[in-house]
């Protein structure tokens, strides 16, 4: 069952080398970097004592979790309370990718079997997915209590740093636990991932109906129960060794299933398609909508609720930006002398464009994935012109692009109940719309010049996602906010709307469409 176990896992060590590297830095880099900021947001007790207020709001409890030690607040307090949820939920996405492409990924594209022609136990790729995903989740965990430590603000201790750092690996091993098993019940990788992002999310909505209710669901949530260590206060380690006890039992449950099914199947049938496809997925426009309309009805969603959570918090805007002067500073610089509600829709738009970027980049290089698969071959080998498919897909994308500014506009104004105007709030939302088409033409004429180095556009959105949230915080120079699309858009309503600096990125978008599309007709598939 498990021959060659120790081979394997140096497989997918040398596998993941890269990218788990840049996940482990990025998450304790992160992590040190806003504990380092925390003793300056705070000027005095008081000042946390109002913050803690304001966060014990409902609004509040729903987006960050409980509040704890309001008798003992200290800048550790206030960072764990205020970081670990988010922290706990990238550290989520991070073991739901890693384990599916491990997994059913593998089994999917057909090197499971190859595998499993030499002397390779059945459940030597699961047991050594899940010891890989563990260790990678304790590194993260370690590095992030040392690196709290070695910062070491006020009312940090040895017990509350590994409390903080242990419970966001654990929640992130047992999500690692959960994608295994969902590999084994589900027949595609889209399915694995649907179902790991969608208990992400109903583990989201079950923690804060639990925190905001004081019921029980907190518990049940590995996200709810991971907070319940109250790092740095209480320092319970109880909810750690529960969380790491589910994360062994959903494991072993995994690795029991996988060995009693089929290879290439799960526990849960694919559905059974047509007999004949329909005269719309015949068409190239209908295969392009085929492959992406799972990606785009799931960040629709997800963009409207985002919407909904941040109009959810403006009727106590006031209270919130008081007691925390980095956040404050963040939205004031979004426009000086401006409203803080106006200051706070910048900055909110600011962040959900960059967010909308991702479906739309996602819709593109969609294509680059059926490239690399060997699918496109079959497409082209019959009277399927090259560009009117990738013109299927730029399609797709530009509806997206429109849309996924549209629903958290809406999302805004429903959550606030109607306080927020629609007609501005769709003005400071849709104004982004050239950098979306800036990044898809960017996506476009990679793929069709430059296939190999695709991740530079997400290299461009990671600059444009740090800029947007600490370039203000920091006084980064104004040129290097116009390195980025997003940099380069006039912040409706506190900024004076122009009309210039969209008409140049909308040529800019549309030259680098014509050179990629060019490229993309000339060069080898594959």
């Amino acid at each position: 069952m498990f021959a060659k176990l120790g081979r394997y896992l140096l497989f997918i060590t040398k596998r993941e080398r890269i990218i788990s590297t840049i996940w482990i830095v990025s998450m304790v880099g992160v992590g040190v970097l806003f504990t380092m900021m925390y003793p300056s947001l705070f000027n005095t007790k008081a000042e946390m004592l109002s913050m803690a207020e304001t966060m014990n709001a409902p609004a509040m409890k729903a987006m960050f979790g409980p509040v704890y030690g309001m008798d003992a607040l200290t800048p550790a307090i206030m960072m764990a309370q205020q970081c670990l949820l988010w922290f706990m939920l990238a550290l989520a996405v991070m073991n739901i990718f890693l384990v599916n492409r491990h997994t059913r990924v593998d089994e999917e594209l057909g090197r499971l079997e190859m595998f499993r022609a030499l002397p390779v136990g059945r459940l030597t790729e699961s047991l050594a997915t899940i010891q890989f995903a563990f260790a990678v989740n304790l590194l993260i965990g370690v590095f992030t209590a040392l690196g709290i430590l070695a910062v070491n603000i006020d009312g940090t201790t040895t017990a509350g740093a590994f409390a903080y750092g242990l419970s966001l690996g654990t929640a992130g091993f047992v999500f690692a636990a959960l994608t295994l098993l969902a590999a084994q019940i589900f027949s595609t990788a889209h399915g694995v991932t649907g179902f790991g992002f969608t208990m992400l999310g109903v583990f989201y909505l079950m923690r804060a109906s639990g925190d905001i209710n004081g019921s029980s669901l907190s518990y049940i949530s590995p996200l709810g129960l991971g907070l319940k260590t109250e790092a740095f206060y209480a320092d319970d380690f109880m909810p750690i060794v529960i969380l790491l006890a589910e994360g062994i039992v959903l494991s072993v449950i995994a690795l029991a299933v996988n060995a009693v099914r089929d290879h290439g199947t799960g526990i849960i049938p694919a559905r059974k398609g047509r007999v004949y496809a329909t005269k719309f997925l015949q068409s190239p426009f209908g295969l392009a909508w085929r492959l992406t309309r799972g990606t785009a009805f799931a960040w629709a969603v997800t963009m409207l609720i985002l919407g909904m959570a941040y109009g959810s918090v403006t009727g106590d805007l006031d209270a919130f930006l008081s007691g925390n002067d980095m956040i404050r500073q963040m939205v004031l610089a979004s426009g000086a002398g401006q409203s803080i509600i106006d200051s706070f829709v910048s900055m909110v738009f600011g962040i959900m464009a960059m967010l909308a970027a991702i479906p739309v980049m996602l819709c593109i290089l969609k294509m680059q994935g059926e490239e690399k698969h060997g699918r496109l071959e079959q497409i082209f080998a019959k009277s399927v012109p090259r560009v009117r498919f990738y013109g299927c897909f730029t399609a797709i994308a530009l509806v997206e692009s429109a849309v996924m500014l549209f629903l958290p506009a809406v999302g805004l104004v429903v959550g606030s109940n109607g306080f927020l105007p629609l007609g501005d709030m769709l003005k400071a939302s849709l104004v982004y719309l050239p950098a979306l088409w800036a990044m898809l033409g960017l996506c476009v004429l990679l793929v069709g010049l430059l296939p190999k180095l695709t991740a530079l556009v997400w290299a461009m959105f990671a600059y444009s996602f740090i800029h947007q949230y600490f370039g203000r915080l920091f006084d980064w120079p104004d040129w290097t906010a116009k390195i980025s699309p997003f940099g380069c858009i006039p912040q409706v309503p506190v900024q004076e709307f122009t009309i210039v600096p969209l008409i140049l990125l909308t040529v800019q978008a549309i030259l680098m469409y014509a050179i990629g599309q060019w490229h993309f007709r000339r060069r080898d598939i594959g």
